[in-house]
Order: structure tokens, then sequence, then C-alpha cells
């Protein structure tokens, strides 16, 4: 399952993140069951997004624990247009 979280740096250990963002192993950021999909940063900003996929949810908060002292992190699951789209066809039954 996709899941989509974002981000944003508390400025006052912004300082600390980049250190960690830069230095850290990338293989080694997630824990093994969670993978990254893609991350965007705002340009010149302190928030972003992360796509991930796991079939288990508790990898993402063992993820997001890792950052929590330097940054606020909010997680949703995610459908593409495949997964969004008979759910929508559905609804959009219900209204006639």
């Amino acid at each position: 399952m996709l899941f989509i979280s974002n981000y944003k740096v508390n400025t006052e250990f912004m300082r600390e993140c980049v250190s960690r963002f830069v230095t850290q192993d990338p293989a080694a950021e997630f824990p093994e069951g969670l993978n990254l999909v893609g991350r965007w940063h705002a340009a010149g900003d302190t928030w972003g997004v992360i796509i991930t996929e796991t079939d288990n949810a508790s990898l993402i908060t063992e993820w997001a624990l890792k950052w929590s002292d330097v940054c606020e992190i909010s997680t949703v699951p995610a459908l593409d247009d495949e997964g969004i789209g008979p759910v929508a066809h559905a609804w959009v039954q219900t209204l006639t």
C-alpha cells in the first residue's frame, strides 16, 4: 500500500535535520519492508512530501520516530488513479 508523508522541519532544528539528511546512508534510512517511492522538497522552504510503500504501517511509525526530534511528519494512506477509480465510480453512481 502507498502512503503520503508530509514533513515540516522545525526551524530551530534545521541544521541538525539537514546534517542528518546529507550524512546518512540512504539505504539505511528506511526499515526493511518500507520502500521509498519518491521524495520531494519544497525549494526554499522547510516542508516536503515523501511517498512510501509497505504492507506494514507500523514500519512508517518506526521510520518517522527517527525524525521526530527535528521535524513533524503526518502520514495518510494513498491510492493511485487505478485504485481510486472504482471507488469514485461507485460514489458517482450513488448520486443519480
